[in-house]
């Protein structure tokens, strides 16, 4: 019996450091794959709360509403203002495509309504316009939209405990070294593999943005990251995305409402 016991001892710490060895032998390209395969619902309806902070401590709050639906070959999201006045009815469209087997994946469809200006215009998916900053703020348009892993390179530079979570540091760089922020640092939950912070270099490989996700909470077996702050270390300012009323597999979503026809009459409430 002593034999026994002392061969099952040793058959779990031989279990324990293969698993060690296993989690120590994931790359960077896994670990970023692993992050972006976490189960997602095939729909959702969000309202959230956008503040803005300037330099000089002055604040906006934007009140928005975002929906999604997943149709297996495209992603469908919109997002809409709906207060205050001066922004209400402002509309975002994105059409996001998944990642084919062969690493390729089609351009992003997007689609910005002004209705000021009565006029849908049409977002280009990478480059300057792209880069730009989103109604204001410290995301750029590119940060609403889903990346292609393609498009970088992964490195592992280890780990590192991010508000009391131990989370991988994993190096993304551009492929392409002509974007504003061709290299990012990534820190993913180690346990959990979401994403906890991202860091954004510019082209001088200076930090150039900050972002920070926190009060992550499981809604119907899905991981939803309530609050997401981007800081623009630079310029001193940053933006809040706080989500609310989270609901996602909801049938009450029509199909209609990811149209450029429904930002234009202003459907989307």
């Amino acid at each position: 019996m002593k034999k026994i016991r002392i061969l099952v001892l040793a058959l779990l710490i031989a279990l324990c450091a293969l698993m060690t060895v296993s989690a120590e032998e994931l790359t960077g390209l896994q670990i970023i794959r692993e992050s972006d395969n976490l189960p997602q619902p095939d729909t959702s309806s969000v309202k959230a709360t956008l503040v803005i902070h300037s330099k000089k401590g002055n604040e906006k709050t934007r009140q928005v509403i975002m929906k999604s639906k997943d149709y297996g070959d495209v992603t469908k999201e919109v997002i809409v203002f709906t207060a205050p006045k001066d922004v209400s009815g402002v509309g975002y469209l994105m059409f996001n495509y998944p990642e084919n087997s062969d690493g390729t994946k089609k351009d992003s469809e997007n689609w910005l309504f002004m209705p000021a200006l009565k006029k849908v215009k049409r977002i280009a998916s990478s480059g300057t316009e792209a880069e730009g900053n989103f109604m204001g703020t410290d995301f750029t348009y590119e940060d609403m939209g889903d990346r292609a892993i393609s498009k970088d390179t992964y490195t592992l530079l280890g780990e590192e405990v991010v508000n009391g979570v131990n989370c991988y540091k994993v190096k993304c760089e551009s492929i392409a070294r002509t974007e504003k922020d061709p290299d990012r640092i990534a820190y993913i939950g180690t346990e959990d593999f979401l994403l906890y912070r991202c860091e954004f270099y510019d082209r001088h490989g200076s930090l150039h943005r900050v972002l920070e996700c926190s009060d992550i909470e499981y809604i119907d077996g899905y991981a939803c990251t309530k609050v997401m702050k981007m800081e623009n270390v630079q310029s001193g300012t940053w933006s809040k995305i706080t989500l609310s009323d989270v609901q996602y597999n909801t049938s009450a979503i029509d199909d209609s409402l990811f149209t450029v026809a429904a930002l234009e009459q202003g459907r989307i409430r």
